[in-house]
């Protein structure tokens, strides 16, 4: 969900990213670190250098508003894969699949589970520039039995059927009409020098919808039990954590990397955590947004109840692939009014017509402190984290308001080192400069 933008290579993960690109290597017995590279690096196979910076901004918060209706289900105890769009995942990905290793280009999707690609034979599929994997060529590759404790595990949220030869099916649909119907199965995959042996994915059959050529599957890194992540951490302490650096201002193009670790991480002193809450779906990682405050004006969320009841548990996903952070309406009025107030300086629109408060950057002298409340961790941001810059001159709140369940996106976690402690269900934030990592 993104910038022209991290977010977690794990899926169930995390930087100013929507897409990025992953490269791996191993910082112990414990632990594998992986680069996340911004869909939008010179470095990057989706790099268009056609594109202008307010074009490729200007599609990100796009995929921002488009990734936010994705939730909707979720507060309605609908099933994620009903509202999953294909083509905003968090960052890209290589990852191998087989033995021997079949490369694989994916979008790395923390908005899902079940990692799939197009496979051979490929009845139905959209066009793609890789080779699709072939199953017949790994000697590691089985499909899942119909009966088996897999199959059953992932009914509860895709479509799954039984094959003539007794093999588990499963169809995922998304809200743009786009699917992905195929066999689950399990196969080696290779991460850096890492090999994992019997990794559930989907090798799909027919495909069609939006995917792009470059596109060769979505590699799910959401909470369900069937994730890249979850199965990730059978080898590894249950833990990740990524550090996002900013994406460069205007037309400047970045090769820098940002990191992402899964298993043990060390984050020292100066460290905040806030409960993760487990929302009606595994998939999202929830947390409690408490209020958000400009200076020494604060407002909160309870403010905004019709009743004198708590702060709803898990009101808020942290989400890599979404660029901006959405808030609920009136709460973010509120505070868009605060921080106006706080700047006193004339604002002036955005030439894109896409954000509501917008300066010129040289006439912001002096920027408020602005700290986002969550339940037992404040959570500080920099001018890079509240306001984006949409042209040379030009910045905007990156901000929005939405009607679904809030959203804090990557622009809000760049230069924060930010640490899912799966175990013990905690989400803890420390101020870091990301590219000294």
């Amino acid at each position: 969900m993104a910038f022209p933008s991290l977010a977690l290579a794990l899926a169930t993960t995390l930087a100013i990213f929507s897409f990025y690109t992953i490269d791996g290597s191993f910082a112990g017995d414990d632990s594998l670190t992986i680069n996340l590279l911004h869909r939008d690096s010179i470095d990057s196979p989706f790099y268009d250098g056609s594109m202008t910076f307010s074009q490729r901004l200007g599609h990100a918060l796009q995929r921002s508003f488009n990734n936010a209706k994705r939730y909707k289900c979720v507060t309605k105890g609908s099933t994620y894969k009903a509202d999953l769009i294909p083509d905003h995942g968090e960052f890209l990905m290589n990852i191998s699949f087989g033995n021997p290793s079949h490369i694989v280009l994916a979008i790395a999707d923390t908005g899902s589970d079940l990692s799939w690609m197009q496979c051979k034979p490929c009845l139905q599929c959209y066009n793609h520039t890789g080779k699709p994997f072939n199953p017949k060529s790994s000697s590691t590759y089985e499909p899942v039995g119909c009966k088996s404790k897999t199959c059953n595990t992932l009914s509860s949220s895709l479509d799954t059927s039984c094959s003539s030869r007794k093999h588990c099916q499963f169809f995922e649909s998304y809200a743009d009409g786009s699917f992905s119907n195929g066999t689950v199965s399990t196969d080696t995959v290779t991460l850096g020098k890492r090999v994992l042996k019997n990794i559930v994915f989907g090798c799909s059959f027919y495909n069609d919808g939006v995917f792009q050529p470059t596109w060769g599957g979505i590699i799910g890194l959401g909470g369900g039990e069937y994730s890249l992540v979850s199965q990730i951490i059978n080898y590894m302490p249950a833990k990740f954590s990524y550090c996002l650096i900013p994406f460069p201002d205007t037309n400047g193009i970045s090769n820098k990397t940002s990191k992402m670790v899964f298993g043990n991480f060390d984050f020292g002193p100066n460290v905040v955590s806030t409960p993760l809450v487990q929302g009606i779906t595994k998939t999202f990682y929830h947390v409690t947004l408490e209020g958000i405050s400009v200076g020494d004006t604060r407002v909160d969320i309870r403010g905004h109840s019709n009743s004198s009841k708590p702060v709803p548990k898990g009101n808020m996903i942290v989400d890599s692939g979404t660029t901006l952070t959405m808030l609920p309406s009136k709460l973010y009025n509120e505070f868009e009014r605060a921080l106006k107030d706080a700047i006193n300086v004339r604002t002036i629109k955005d030439p894109q017509k896409t954000l509501d408060l917008c300066y010129r950057s040289s006439k912001v002298t002096k920027m408020p402190k602005v700290t986002m409340h969550f339940d037992g961790a404040d959570v500080e941001l920099s001018r890079e984290n509240v306001f984006v810059t949409v042209s040379k001159h030009i910045m905007c709140l990156a901000f929005s308001s939405t009607t679904s369940i809030p959203v804090m996106g990557n622009l809000a976690q760049i230069n924060h080192l930010i640490g899912y402690d799966l175990e013990n269900k905690m989400l803890s934030f420390k101020t870091t400069n990301c590219q000294k990592m």
